[in-house]
């Protein structure tokens, strides 16, 4: 085996003593139950954001693809819909679990670039008060699966650099594959990765059978998703299109989002851990993910994606800069002569979590959005309030009408998140069966023939008229809270007297984006 490539244990053996002498893993293990208390603590405080209902709607239609993302997030809504019985708690444990996990994995990345006990234990707590990490994994959303395989796929590559074994492409294969199922972002990982190893002397390590047969594996777990998006006309690139459409704003404030979405405590500790990786002679053998993490920032900057696209890249990055930064605080004298300089580190951290807790977990009560609008800083905390709420006044209008017209009146919404809350509480309010034009709800469409009226949730007037005979107005939502969100003061429509038929008529309600 080449050199380069020694095993981390004899490539530092002071590091690897020290950790071994004193374990940290009592203290890594606290801190993820405690991350996971946290989250589990708030899971139901609030109620369901708009994707988790789409979701729960989509695992009740299993596929092999769907018009704006992969299968995987769906299964897991549907398995824990299934072992559940449409429990919130337990739909949210998901998250709440790989918030655990990336903790772990995040200190144990932090041990094989060299980290000791001090370092591991201070980069599982970067990870568990990263505020990007603390919203986004109290939802099940497409961001949790991608952030768990991106992380583990980080993991994995730091593997094949320490042992230089060629067999870990295999797994780093089949952890891709299966993250193409959770959403299409890990493509810019792989693509900065082979950037990284093509720049440095770990391109030798490309020159493997073992490579060969991870993309194999990987190209064969994405395939279902691939010959979904075929046989559908590649609904995706409608979908990219509508997200370009905020591409500027996106760049506008992508570098301030990466603070603010990390911390202030914690960018110091990122940033630092960006230039080690890149820069340092003690981190030659893991130079490629240091240039990929660097590539993935810039490119994605550079595309104009969300700002929170890149999120698990930190998982690197904070186990990076706890190095130097265990190095730092272990030269530094202990306030007054008793506080060690890595607890004030470790109580800053927590510290800028905590004030700013009531913007990333529903931990306030939810009126208190009026007041404070909280949900200008993180938008899903406005979008779990008063579902139930919105689909009984639907309910109301819809068993207001005379037998002979309700029996001919279809349900239409104007976006999944109105259409998942009537598929999700509708039946026990005796609401039919919802359609939407909005992503893959437009392909469970149209409704029946028979129904040629509609109460229509948000939909466009203009729309309505265009497509029915007769419009009026028969009610206004407001959430009771006066709290301003995407759903306060939409307006409900009876639309009746259908102008031609469904099979003509739906064409116009599709919405890719």
């Amino acid at each position: 085996m080449n050199a380069h490539y020694l095993p981390a244990a004899e490539f530092m053996p002071a590091a690897e003593a020290l950790v071994t002498a004193r374990s940290p893993v009592r203290w890594i293990a606290l801190i993820a139950a405690v991350a996971f208390a946290v989250e589990l603590a708030v899971s139901a405080r609030y109620g369901y954001v708009r994707d988790e209902l789409y979701f729960l709607a989509c695992g009740q239609h299993l596929a092999l693809g769907y018009v704006d993302q992969p299968p995987l997030t769906p299964l897991l809504a549907r398995l824990s819909s299934v072992l559940s019985g449409d429990s919130l708690v337990a739909l949210r444990m998901i998250p709440a679990l790989v918030l655990a996990a990336m903790v772990g994995l995040t200190a144990y990345m932090s041990r094989l670039l060299g980290a000791g006990r001090t370092g591991q234990v201070l980069a599982a707590l970067a990870a568990a008060t990263c505020g990007e990490y603390v919203a986004a994994m109290h939802e099940l959303t497409t961001t949790v699966p991608d952030f768990f395989f991106w992380t583990v796929t980080l993991v994995l590559v730091l593997k094949l650099l320490t042992t230089g074994d060629r067999r870990w492409w295999v797994a780093i294969g089949a952890c891709a594959g299966l993250a193409v199922e959770a959403k299409w972002n890990i493509g810019f990982l792989l693509a900065a990765l082979a950037v990284g190893f093509a720049l440095t002397p770990a391109r030798r390590l490309a020159a493997s059978r073992w490579l060969a047969l991870g993309l194999v594996i990987a190209v064969g777990l994405a395939l279902p998703d691939l010959i979904w998006q075929a046989a559908n006309g590649w609904p995706a690139f409608d979908v990219f299109a509508q997200l370009q459409q905020d591409a500027g704003h996106n760049r506008a404030v992508y570098v301030v989002a990466q603070i603010v979405y990390t911390s202030l405590a914690l960018t110091p500790v990122w940033i630092s851990g960006l230039i080690w990786s890149v820069r340092s002679p003690a981190a030659r053998r893991f130079r490629p993910v240091g240039i990929a993490s660097l590539v993935v920032l810039v490119l994605l900057l550079v595309l104009g994606g969300k700002p929170y696209y890149p999120g698990a890249i930190f998982t690197f990055l904070l186990a990076a800069g706890s190095v130097p930064l265990e190095r730092w605080l272990a030269a530094r004298r202990p306030l007054a002569r008793r506080i060690q300089p890595a607890v004030v580190m470790g109580g800053a951290m927590v510290l800028a979590t905590l004030i700013a807790l009531p913007a990333l977990l529903p931990v306030l009560p939810a009126r208190v959005l009026h007041i404070v609008p909280l949900q200008k800083l993180d938008y899903d905390l406005g979008e779990e309030i008063a579902w139930p709420r919105l689909v009984g006044l639907v309910a109301r209008d819809y068993h207001a009408l005379p037998p002979a017209l309700r029996s001919r009146t279809t349900v239409l919404a104007s976006n999944y998140g109105e259409a998942g809350a009537i598929e999700r509480f509708g039946p026990a309010d005796g609401l039919p069966t919802a359609y939407s034009g909005d992503n893959n709800f437009w392909l469970w469409g149209p409704p029946p023939a028979r129904d040629t009226a509609a109460i229509a949730v948000g939909a466009p007037e203009s729309y309505l008229r265009r497509e029915f005979a007769h419009v009026r107005q028969i009610g206004t939502f407001y959430n009771g809270l006066g709290v301003a969100d995407d759903e306060q003061g939409t307006r409900l429509f009876l639309a009746t007297g259908l102008r031609t038929s469904w099979a003509r008529a739906w064409p116009a309600f599709r919405y890719y984006g």
